[in-house]
């Protein structure tokens, strides 16, 4: 584990200027989806207030018919398929685009999901926010925005690559483009991988910790 935390910190360390793109990205993407909250006609506004007071009366009845489990593994699939579709995507040059769009629209739902519960329900509302967005975000998005890291890293590198024909190689060195290349490709699918991992904690999260804290909150609304 302290080698794969060296690891990542490495590639994050080689790869900063990167991160703080996706992730001025991602929060250009929260308050773009915060201000179309306030957007809303009167009746959208309406209708979403019915459909979450509907919710919060089911879930603090315990009769939403899901268990934690049914939630975890959803939430399981949910994150691995977004993982996935990142990984592929990086592995093309018009992958980059994609995925640079994909993280943009992550930020705008988390936003308005957000701004939606807060206009509503005003400082009581951040409480049920935070208790139900907050716990699994702290590993969901970081792990999100380190996998566009990879996957724009890649794509830049197949660019690169593309382009540039062949890399000139030194006296005594033997490694190709191709071999490059391909290092490039094991680093970016283990790197993947790890995130992986994270997202599926994340999951288990969403589905065991994050419906008790909003239980707990529900009284307050």
């Amino acid at each position: 584990m302290s080698q794969v935390k060296l690891n990542v910190s490495r590639y994050l360390r080689d790869h900063s200027s990167t991160l703080v793109f996706v992730t001025v990205l991602f929060f250009i993407g929260v308050i773009f989806g915060s201000i179309v909250v306030s957007a809303l006609s009167p009746d959208q506004a309406t209708s979403l207030n019915d459909a979450l007071q509907g919710f919060f009366k089911a879930l603090n009845l315990d009769s939403t018919n899901t268990t934690p489990s049914e939630i975890t593994w959803h939430s399981v699939a949910s994150f691995l398929k977004t993982t996935g579709l990142m990984w592929i995507l990086g592995l093309s040059i018009i992958g980059l685009p994609v995925i640079v769009v994909l993280i943009f629209m992550k930020g705008f739902v988390i936003g308005f999901t957000v701004g939606v519960i807060v206009s509503q329900f005003h400082a009581k509302g951040v409480a049920f926010a935070l208790a139900a967005i907050l716990p699994q975000n702290l590993i969901y998005i970081p792990a999100l925005l380190i996998c566009g890291v990879a996957g724009i890293s890649f794509s830049l590198s197949l660019v690169r690559n593309r382009f540039t024909g062949s890399q000139p190689r030194t006296v005594g060195t033997t490694v190709g483009t191709g071999s490059m290349l391909y290092r490039s490709f094991l680093s970016y699918t283990g790197l993947v991988t790890c995130i992986a991992v994270a997202m599926v904690l994340a999951a288990f999260v969403e589905g065991y910790v994050s419906p008790a804290l909003m239980r707990a909150v529900i009284p307050q609304l």
